[in-house]
Formats: C-alpha cells, sequence, structure tokens
C-alpha cells in the first residue's frame, strides 16, 4: 500500500530538511510506496527554497507553496487533496509528533477503522495553555461529538475512502478534528509522549487558538445559537417575575422607591446579554457570508513534482 504523509509548513526553514530525514528513514523503514507533501503556508522567508531542494533531488518529495497565509488546517487539507496514497497522515514539521507513529497508525488502520488518532498521554504545556485546552476538549465532546478524544489528538491517519470522503466537504471554516469526528467513520486511537521542537518556535499563537475554538463550535454545534435563545428566554421570564413583584409591592405596601443601582444593574446586565448575543449570531452570519462569496480557499503559487 502506498502511504500519503502531509507536512504543513510556516516559517520553519531550518526544520525542512531535519524533517524529512527523519521521516523518510521510518517510511523507508515500513513502506515500500510512499511520498511525503510539503505544504508551505504563504512563508516570506527561505523556506520554500529548501522545498525546492529536497524536491530536485528526491522524487518521493513534493511541495505546495500558498501564495499567502492560510492557517495549518487549509494547509493540510491541500496536502490530502494531493495525495495519492492509499493512506494519508499529517505530521508537524517541528517533530514534536515522533515518526514512528506512522507505522504504529497503519498497524492501527484496520477493519472496521478508517480513522486513527494520535493521543497524547500527558501535556506539558504551561498551566495556561493546558487549562485552554481542557475546557476546550471538555466542551467539544459534549456540544459536538463524542468520538472526540477526551484531551484531544495532534495526529490522524485516515483511509482513501475518508479521503475520497473529505473532497466533499468545500466549506472554509472547519476544522479536521470536528470533520473527522462527525463523518460518522469508526475511529481508533493510539497514544505516544509529546516530545519537544527540534529548533525554531511555535507558530500556534493565541489568537489562531481562539478562532479555532470558534470555528469548531460554529462549524459543528447548533449549542451557541440554542443558547442565545435560552438565554434570551430565561432572562425575558426573569424581567416578567421582577415586573410582577414591584407592581405586587407597589399596590401592597407602597414601600418601594426607585434606586439607581438596581437601575443600572439592570440595564448593564440586559445590554451585555444583547450585545453577546449579537456576537454569536454575528459569528454564524459571517461564516454564511464567507461561504456564499465562493472566493478560493486557498491560492497555489507553485508546485512541485505535482
Amino acid at each position: 500500500m502506498k502511504i500519503s504523509v502531509v507536512v504543513p509548513v510556516y516559517f520553519e526553514s531550518s526544520l525542512v530538511k531535519i524533517a524529512h530525514e527523519r521521516i523518510l528513514v521510518e517510511l523507508k523503514k515500513n513502506f515500500q510506496e510512499f511520498e511525503i507533501i510539503f505544504v508551505d503556508d504563504g512563508s516570506t522567508d527561505d523556506t520554500f527554497i529548501h522545498l525546492s531542494e529536497l524536491a530536485s533531488t528526491n522524487s518521493d518529495v513534493k511541495a505546495i507553496k500558498f501564495s499567502a497565509n492560510a492557517g495549518s488546517h487549509m494547509a493540510i487539507r491541500a496536502g490530502l487533496a494531493h495525495a495519492t496514497g492509499d493512506v494519508a497522515c499529517f505530521i508537524a514539521c517541528d517533530m514534536q509528533e515522533p515518526p514512528h507513529l506512522i507505522h504504529e497508525m497503519f498497524n492501527a488502520l484496520q477493519t472496521p477503522f478508517e480513522i486513527v488518532w494520535a493521543v497524547r498521554n500527558t501535556r506539558k504545556d504551561p498551566p495556561l495553555s493546558v487549562l485552554f485546552s481542557n475546557t476546550f476538549y471538555f466542551f467539544a465532546r459534549r456540544l459536538v461529538s463524542k468520538n472526540i478524544p477526551p484531551s484531544g489528538a495532534s495526529m490522524f491517519m485516515i483511509s482513501r475512502k475518508v479521503l475520497d470522503a473529505l473532497k466533499l466537504y468545500d466549506e472554509r471554516n472547519l476544522t479536521l478534528e470536528g470533520l473527522f469526528a462527525t463523518m460518522g467513520f469508526r475511529s481508533n486511537y493510539i497514544k505516544y509522549e509529546r516530545e519537544q521542537r527540534i529548533a525554531g518556535k511555535s507558530k500556534w499563537t493565541l489568537g489562531k487558538k481562539i478562532k479555532l475554538f470558534i470555528d469548531f463550535f460554529v462549524a459543528y454545534s447548533y449549542f451557541p445559537i440554542r443558547f442565545v435563545s435560552v438565554m434570551g428566554i430565561l432572562f425575558a421570564l426573569a424581567g416578567f417575575i421582577y415586573a410582577a413583584y414591584i407592581v405586587i409591592r407597589f399596590l401592597i405596601w407602597d414601600d418601594l422607591s426607585p434606586g439607581w443601582p438596581a437601575l443600572i444593574s439592570i440595564i448593564l446586565i440586559g445590554f451585555g446579554i444583547t450585545n453577546i448575543s449579537l456576537g454569536i449570531i454575528a459569528e454564524y452570519l459571517w461564516r454564511t457570508l464567507d461561504e456564499a462569496r465562493k472566493r478560493p480557499k486557498y491560492i497555489i503559487e507553485h508546485k512541485l513534482n505535482l
């Protein structure tokens, strides 16, 4: 069987050749047919020059360069769209997911499973990152799909059947974890210990994490918009009850004096809930506009060996 390995890169000029060497060792050891597809996500340094050198001397190395940064999930999707293997997987260029996982996932990708997730045993990230991750996956499993691993997955392998099904999804704002969890295919899991980056600095910024969080729940769950409706009903009900209480107190005891603190509190809470509700609705409207415009998800500037 032929295996396709997709490697998204972004300002990783110091890593691509090291990553290629490590991945190649594992592939030659365990597979007869393979391809490594590097996807340059719009880097403006000399990353693609290094990829060009690799592609010129290795026919199994293929490279794609975006004209602008589109995000790692989009880069992976572009690589998977060009994959010709019977199975395909993704691995980060920083080698925090060790390449030997490729063979372990391949062994786990047996009938009836079509997707294999590589799940971390432990997280050695800063406490704030761990808290963010745990919170994210807690809600993801409850609001989107139980198929999502409790601690998330940093790497996956999919069968040809899933690769073909992936071509049916043309949405811009989707996440691969949410997509694979909701496609309905049977999933298997392997566990591993994540390693340190071999060089460079992570490009996974707080802003990208927040966008992923929003995309994940807006794309795969109706909960945010349902939350707006429920909160509106609850606050309207509370308002009617409080208004009835005021009227009754006025008619029976007439002992209430007008108070600015109570009035200001109600106004601030009401406007706060309204603005939050409008923000959630705006997220859905923006994504609807984004899909309706039918702009390309990414623009490929160069292809090598493809």
